[in-house]
């Protein structure tokens, strides 16, 4: 009999680094213990995920993290903790239908009764009931939110992560040469979607989504039984956590022979924009300094400058959107920071809206020493699809 195994578990080594990056953080801003929170989706499991290998799949989960001592794991009732205590790197696992009374009583049995705690998800994943019933049952305790003390540690991605995040590209692009198979004329949207679906489960991608925009482009979806014709430019994203969790977000434009002189315009306009913002992701250089290399792209071509807080990039990792956010949480850029990268545009007229409004570009760009390195493809290609 062969048992099952957890393709997400990091290295010792990796799981060292992290705990003494954080406790080096906490110590500096005076935290005897973070109380980290998570949520059961792409956007908010990776917090807790980062320094206890969990992958949750739903619900909420907390861990205790002291600068000290051994963590704690507290997990909604919702989901089995089998899983969790399969990972074997926190100690003490529990679940509870108390949630904040459980988290005072673990930081009492570590003595922070008075501690110093910081609270990660305090803006986004923290439900208020918890941090109410987490204050009453520990009045001696001061909390602050370290949410930002949290993801400014996690968002420089050590070699291990790098290499997982290199792992998910080479998944995606072969994803991505396998459904040129599938796209042609007169098949039902849903049967591209549910290929790359099933090829990113084969290759062992843990979450993730499938989306397919066409003219006219008023949105992406999950698909359906509308089929495929010949003179649609169809642009396929895929955004998936590969085999360990960690997420790239990648898009092709494929058409049935050339594009027209108007795609082919609009591509090289969006690419444009594209390689001044990869240019622009330098260490030293602010997050915001991709939107300005972005609009002068437009400037130029006389598009107008978006002012919707659409993401034109934004950091990725074990969650699929960490900061910064690209309009939002600026941070200035350093080495080994990685951002998710798809610059917004703004098409003013809605029948050139309809037609080219979904061509686009995405991908991961490693800031590095030497400057951004594109992690999956040195240029984006338009796929030509002979049918």
């Amino acid at each position: 009999m062969q048992e099952s195994t957890l393709t997400h578990i990091t290295s010792p080594a990796e799981r060292e680094r992290r705990h003494a990056a954080l406790a080096d953080a906490m110590t500096a801003a005076g935290h005897d213990a973070l109380v980290i929170w998570s949520r059961g989706d792409e956007f908010l499991r990776g917090r807790v995920q980062y320094v206890s290998d969990i992958y949750q799949w739903a619900g909420w989960g907390i861990v205790v993290l002291p600068a000290k001592g051994e963590a704690t794991f507290v997990g909604d009732p919702l989901w089995s903790a089998a899983r969790a205590e399969a990972v074997e790197w926190i100690p003490h696992v529990v679940q509870s239908q108390a949630p904040g009374e459980e988290v005072a009583g673990v930081l009492a049995d570590l003595g922070l009764a008075r501690g110093s705690i910081g609270l990660v998800g305090l803006p986004d994943a923290a439900p208020a009931a918890h941090v109410r019933a987490l204050e009453a049952a520990a009045p001696g305790a001061a909390f602050a939110d370290a949410t930002d003390l949290f993801d400014d540690v996690r968002a420089i991605k050590s070699d291990e992560e790098i290499g997982n995040l290199r792992e998910t590209s080479r998944i995606l692009l072969a994803v991505f040469d396998a459904l040129a198979a599938e796209i042609r004329p007169g098949v039902p949207e849903w049967d591209v979607t549910a290929e790359g679906h099933r090829l990113c489960r084969q290759y062992g991608c843990l979450d993730g989504i499938v989306q397919i925009g066409r003219p006219p482009f008023r949105y992406f979806s999950h698909g359906s039984d509308a089929a495929i014709a010949r003179d649609d430019v169809v642009v396929i994203d895929l955004e998936w956590g590969g085999p360990t969790g960690y997420w790239l977000e990648l898009r092709r434009c494929f058409s049935f022979g050339p594009p027209t002189d108007e795609a082919r315009r609009f591509f090289e306009l969006r690419r444009e924009a594209y390689d001044a913002c990869v240019e622009a992701m330098r260490p030293g250089a602010h997050s915001t300094d991709v939107l300005r290399a972005r609009d002068a792209v437009y400037d130029s071509h006389g598009y107008p400058r978006p002012t919707a807080p659409r993401y034109t990039a934004h950091g990725i990792g074990i969650d699929s959107l960490e900061p910064p956010w690209v309009p939002g949480k600026d941070r200035v850029l350093a080495e080994g920071m990685v951002l998710s990268l798809h610059p917004d545009i703004v098409v003013e007229d809605p029948a050139l809206r309809a037609r080219v409004g979904g061509i686009t570009l995405s991908d991961n760009i490693l800031v590095t020493a030497d400057g951004p390195e594109r992690m999956t493809d040195d240029e984006v290609p338009w796929v030509v699809v002979n049918c």
